[in-house]
């Protein structure tokens, strides 16, 4: 699958980065380093070099592909099928066969382990899961080469998850009191059983995408609980609406690569997202809207294919005939 989207990039620098939380919103700050002069001048030097590699290697994979997605011989008759390749099959199951999974294990169920080994090892597997998938997420479109989004991530058991974790059940609880739906012990016992449900989720990646509208809404700053919903603050300009439909490409392309390895996933837009309490972890600007919160982990039951309500032809693909 990476290779697919490796092969599609165009950019000489990334259009995404990749943010590890673990104690909150300096963390970032604090994992960047100072480039000396003299590096600047290594880095010059080797320019020439480095982009003449990039060329060559992108040449290489690109017949490579090329080859892959010719068209197939039909090994009985040794005619050529108009079909397509045996590649672009896989490619376009793997893409079909993709489900949103709302329930994790905490580790790989097949794990011989103790507990404790079984997360430590799952959390390395995860980790470079994760920076293969960005790096597939690296292949969206990018209009202008903005660079928009940012992926945090979050790893499970951590202090970043406890604090997750609560942030989940206050927004829970105090989204059932406003609502009125059920008494004050009914929404505690409900606010705890999303949270426990959400500890067995072995990775969280936040993901949010910068230049937007000011997401904060200053004239009740004051007085706004941390864990209230924030109002939603939409793209308004064309540069923006672009940023966010970037950022939401490379969410797919994330999702499809840790498909491809065998993780769930999910990707979650619920209030959680637009609240200054989940802002404040990951260390968001006042810029910076969060497009989804993505659960990754190994699924405890798969999903069913849904119902389609539309029918592709005529109704989501339709022809233009004047």
């Amino acid at each position: 699958m990476q290779q697919f989207y490796s092969a599609a990039r165009t950019q000489s620098r990334p259009p995404l980065v990749l943010a590890t939380t673990l104690k909150g919103r300096n963390t970032a700050k604090n994992d960047v380093h100072d480039i000396t002069s003299s590096d600047h001048r290594r880095q010059a030097s080797s320019t020439t070099i480095a982009s003449s590699s990039h060329a060559l290697e992108f040449r290489q994979c690109r017949d490579s592909l090329s080859r892959s997605f010719a068209t197939v011989v039909d090994t009985s008759s040794g005619a050529e099928t108009d079909g397509p390749s045996i590649a672009a099959q896989r490619l376009q199951q793997l893409i079909t066969s993709r489900r949103t999974v709302s329930n994790f294990l905490p580790h790989p169920p097949s794990s011989s382990l103790s507990i404790e080994s079984a997360i430590l090892s799952s959390q390395r597997v995860l980790q470079d899961a994760i920076q293969r998938g960005v790096e597939c997420a690296m292949s969206a479109p990018n209009h202008k080469i903005t660079e928009p989004t940012t992926f945090h991530r979050i790893l499970t058991p951590s202090s970043a998850s406890e604090r997750l974790l609560d942030i989940s059940y206050e927004v829970t609880y105090q989204r059932l009191l406003l609502n009125k739906l059920s008494g004050v012990e009914a929404c505690r016992n409900e606010a705890m059983r999303k949270r426990d449900k959400w500890a067995n989720v072995p990775a969280f990646l936040v993901a949010a995408v910068g230049g937007m509208e000011d997401q904060y809404n200053h004239e009740t700053e004051d007085v706004r609980s941390p864990y209230e919903e924030l109002p939603l603050i939409p793209p308004r300009s064309i540069q923006q609406l672009e940023d966010y439909a970037s950022s939401c490409a490379s969410i797919q392309n994330l999702l499809l690569s840790l498909h491809s390895e065998g993780l769930a996933s999910k990707w979650s837009t619920g209030p959680i997202i637009r609240t200054s309490a989940l802002r404040d972890l990951v260390g968001c600007g006042e810029n910076d809207m969060i497009v989804g919160l993505i659960m990754i982990g190994w699924p405890k039951r798969v999903p069913r294919m849904p119902r389609r309500r539309r029918d592709r032809d005529g109704d989501v693909l339709k022809d233009v005939i004047i």
